[in-house]
């Protein structure tokens, strides 16, 4: 019998678990029974990644493969850490629109501060932007 994580022949027993024999590698120490390995093979786990990233549902995947929505969440996690390298933190840009930009945008005329603007440079290449409030014209004001 061959040790499932070195391939080493040179095993001895190692007691009893749930009524199979256990046993233990010499070469590398792992403890393992005749049977096969739990949890899902290499390949079912592929599969599994591979309709998350074609966008179905960790549900549905886990479903298919009879196991948990939590493993199908935990292979992914174990993929992507294993097969991309985390990017590192740089320069990001925020932003956030106003609720008075709803509000002004629903209303059919214009008053208060009138219409909103947003001014972006033309040679900004970093993304970064202003705002502001274009005052309402007086044939628009109604008084």
């Amino acid at each position: 019998m061959r040790c499932r994580r070195c391939g080493s022949e040179e095993n001895v027993r190692n007691g009893k678990r749930g009524g199979a024999q256990c046993f233990r590698c010499k070469g590398c120490g792992f403890q393992f029974t005749k049977g096969a390995a739990n949890g899902a093979s290499r390949d079912e786990r592929a599969k599994a990644i591979l309709l998350y990233v074609l966008g179905l549902s960790m549900n549905a995947i886990a479903r298919a493969h009879g196991v948990r929505p939590s493993t199908v969440l935990r292979w992914v996690r174990d993929f992507a850490v294993r097969a991309y390298q985390k990017p590192s933190p740089g320069g990001s840009v925020a932003a956030e629109l106003d609720e008075v930009w709803h509000f002004i945008r629903s209303k059919k005329r214009s008053a208060g501060f009138g219409r909103h603007i947003a001014a972006i440079p033309a040679s900004s290449s970093t993304g970064s932007a202003g705002t502001g409030a274009a005052r309402p014209s007086q044939e628009c004001s109604g008084g």
